[in-house]
């Protein structure tokens, strides 16, 4: 199982974004530290907004836009994935970065293992255009 920080630079290099929108806490804090040729964008004060901000951007634009977002920041705004899935823009993917906890905030163990099942996508977990889940250790 990766690191985080591993995990964001693979898909760096595989996803090949022009624009990545990190949300807050480590993810921000692990993106700053990657080198990446295209545009950086770091939402660091808005728990779990980086979803609807990658949604507008990415209908704005033709850019091939890539959010980062940890599962308890998903949480605080599930409605969202609603949105994107609406839209299914092909410009527009989200790392779902589970790391089964709010690790920017005291490490408190989120309730993401029962929305799991919610995410899947003709019968397969994580198979989405929209979106895809990536388990990370601490």
């Amino acid at each position: 199982m990766s690191t985080q920080k591993e995990l964001i630079s693979r898909l760096l290099r595989s996803a090949k974004p022009d624009v990545v929108i990190g949300s807050l806490g480590t993810i921000s804090k692990d993106l700053e530290s990657i080198p990446f040729n295209g545009e950086k964008r770091y939402v660091k004060g808005a728990m779990g907004c980086v979803l609807g901000i990658g949604l507008g951007y990415a209908l704005g634009s033709e850019k091939r836009v890539l959010v980062l977002i940890g599962d308890g920041s998903l949480l605080m705004k599930m409605g969202s994935i609603a949105s994107i899935l609406r839209y299914r823009l092909k410009n527009l993917r989200v790392a779902i970065i589970n790391n089964r906890s709010y690790a920017s905030c005291g490490g408190q163990q989120t309730n993401f293992k029962y929305v799991e099942n919610l995410l899947s996508h003709d019968g397969q977990p994580y198979n989405s255009r929209a979106y895809q889940v990536f388990e990370v250790s601490e």
